[in-house]
């Protein structure tokens, strides 16, 4: 008889799961382009957001600018999801100071007209750049701000451009960002849990099937791994899924094998250190404008059913990640031969902060706009002979 007396529940790593200003993961992904919401959200109200353990507040001006500011005013600290969207900018409702998308202040109505601290006074505010449907802020330092990536799959003809951003598939994920994301990274997770452990939860179960043959490799912009499986036809099924920098960027495919690639762009959005959105753009032919695809065919939150003992017998991503508890504890892990994708994602990590630390570009950033308006991905399923 064994027993877990004397157990010490070590902290966790601070290193990779902060995100807030100043930690080193915080500073990471400040270097990089992160969605705030769906742009058509933006309409005659503003709306409170929430990432990265800042809260902020996004509106569109009367002349269709968009702007993401400091939550609170700069005079007394008034929450501005309560202003009013005006023609040049968003009002406060406690004293009537008018900001504009840049956060510089255009009025103060309650105070003399030549007072100067309507000129001296700068409202904390991220630059942003909308595309897709998805409205992004770059929250680092101005003189580090990259230039925005436009990813190959987003330029295809034939079709429209669909954003969403919210819960993500499979109902709301309640822990750090790293535990979700390493996940998917995780090959070998798709044939045991959401296979032969909880029954097939993707459209096909021929990923119960292990892979014949799986590698994961290092990419210039992130990292990615290719399997692939003998189907029952006789012919070869090569999957790829990919992690952009810095790392809460994945392309992956869950659909039928076939020869396609990933249509969708997703994030992992921190929202803080133990809550997190998923956001996405996806490129959608014409003719399936209306259609679901991979996972989102199943029904609403991901699941037949959400009941605790329906989620204890058909555990999913969220159960798997999530009951590693808010922030995974890394010291307790016991890494083995399987995990190769999980340690070479947090290598990745470690190396990209240690370049940000050194006051240099981490990996995926891209200073040339040449090289940002067609970033090539690989991302997809292919079946051959």
């Amino acid at each position: 008889m064994k027993s877990a007396y004397g157990l010490k529940i070590p902290e966790p790593d601070p290193e990779l799961t902060r995100v807030g200003p100043g930690t080193p993961c915080g500073e990471l992904m400040r270097r990089y382009w992160q969605p705030v919401c769906v742009a058509a959200d933006l309409k005659d109200v503003p709306k409170r957001v929430r990432i990265l353990g800042e809260d902020l507040v996004a509106f569109r001006d009367g002349q269709g600018r968009a702007g993401v500011l400091f939550f609170r005013c700069s005079h007394r600290g008034t929450s501005l999801e309560y202003g009013r969207v005006e023609e040049r900018g968003l009002r406060c409702c406690y004293h009537g100071w008018l900001y504009d998308v840049e956060g510089n202040i255009l009025e103060m109505p309650l105070e003399p007209a030549n007072n100067p601290f309507l000129k001296q006074i700068q409202h904390p505010c991220y630059p942003v750049r909308e595309f897709g449907g998805l409205l992004f802020a770059y929250m680092g330092s101005l003189d580090k701000q990259p230039e925005f990536p436009i990813y190959d799959i987003w330029q295809k003809e034939g079709g429209v451009l669909k954003a969403r951003m919210g819960p993500r598939v499979g109902g709301p994920v309640n822990c750090n960002w790293l535990q979700a994301e390493e996940n998917l990274m995780d090959a070998l997770h798709t044939f045991w849990l959401h296979t032969l452990h909880s029954g097939t939860q993707f459209p096909s179960p021929v990923y119960g099937r292990n892979p014949d043959e799986l590698k994961y490799e290092e990419t210039e912009m992130g990292m990615r791994f290719l399997l692939k499986r003998k189907l029952p036809s006789g012919k070869w099924w090569e999957l790829i899924w990919e992690m952009l920098m810095p790392l809460n960027i994945h392309l992956v495919y869950t659909d039928e094998p076939k020869t396609e690639r990933v249509r969708a762009v997703t994030y992992c959005v921190p929202i803080d250190d133990t809550h997190q959105l998923g956001a996405s753009i996806r490129w959608v032919a014409d003719e399936d404008a209306d259609r679901p695809t991979g996972r989102e065919q199943l029904a609403p939150g991901g699941r037949k059913d959400s009941s605790y003992e329906y989620t204890q017998r058909h555990p999913d991503d969220k159960e798997a990640v999530e009951s590693q508890g808010p922030i995974a504890l890394h010291s307790l892990e016991h890494l083995v031969t399987s995990d190769r994708g999980v340690i070479m994602f947090r290598r990745i990590l470690r190396n990209a902060i240690r370049a940000v630390e050194e006051g240099n570009d981490p990996k995926g950033i891209i200073r040339e706009p040449s090289r940002a308006s067609f970033v090539a991905t690989t991302a997809g399923s292919e079946v051959r002979d």
